[in-house]
């Protein structure tokens, strides 16, 4: 069945126009409700970013601030390891004549005795040092930048005490080269003994001053 509309065509039209417009108040209100959605999270990310960049520029200030307080400890540590520096250079790798003559005691023990003992250690000069550590750093040249000798002559009761003496020193960490002979018959406290020499290089020590161990 068809429908025949007995409205006027002025009604007609603007009922069209009402309905029209009715479709766009409603896009309106969309695209406005879309941007203030938009624009409130934009409000908000900023606020958040602001808090953020505050905490930040509050941290970086406490940050300066330890920094500024432990800078005066940074250069007293620089200034305490360029004294280290500058006093093992000066004075050298000494040997530890504690513990040397200690361990050369030990060695000796009880077969042994020191007749006659002459040590000299010279060490090298900063210049000399420092050009042996920049062209090579094997214990050969570093020796030759700081010079030692051992020159002992001692007494035994036997030749096989004087061997097992000998042995010891020969593996004293202190000495290199060791060399030795027997030299002649002797006297000890009254009975037979056999003299020997031993002579050697003396190794250097260790550092003066060591903030890890213990120097000398």
């Amino acid at each position: 069945m068809d429908y025949v509309s007995l409205l006027p065509p002025e009604i007609k039209q603007r009922r069209i126009d009402e309905l029209r417009q009715d479709k766009i108040n409603k896009l309106v209100v969309i695209v406005l409700a879309i941007v203030l959605a938009v624009y409130i999270f934009l409000l908000v990310s900023s606020l958040l970013a602001r808090n953020s960049l505050q905490s930040l520029q509050e941290e970086r200030r406490d940050l300066e601030t330890q920094a500024a307080a432990l800078q005066e400890y940074a250069d007293l540590y620089e200034d305490m390891s360029e004294t280290e520096d500058r006093l093992n250079r000066a004075m050298g790798n000494v040997p530890d004549w504690n513990q040397f003559m200690f361990d050369l005691a030990m060695a000796l023990n009880p077969e042994g005795a020191i007749s006659e003992l002459n040590l000299a250690y010279e060490a090298g000069t900063t210049e000399d040092n420092d050009n042996n550590n920049d062209n090579n750093d094997n214990a050969e040249v570093e020796s030759s930048a700081n010079q030692g000798y051992f020159d002992m002559r001692g007494k035994s009761y036997s030749h096989g005490n004087v061997g097992d003496v000998l042995e010891r020193i020969h593996e004293l960490e202190q000495l290199a080269d060791v060399r030795f002979r027997i030299s002649s018959e002797t006297m000890l406290n009254n009975r037979p003994a056999v003299e020997f020499t031993v002579d050697a290089r003396l190794l250097p020590g260790p550092v003066f001053f060591d903030p890890d161990g213990e120097g000398n």
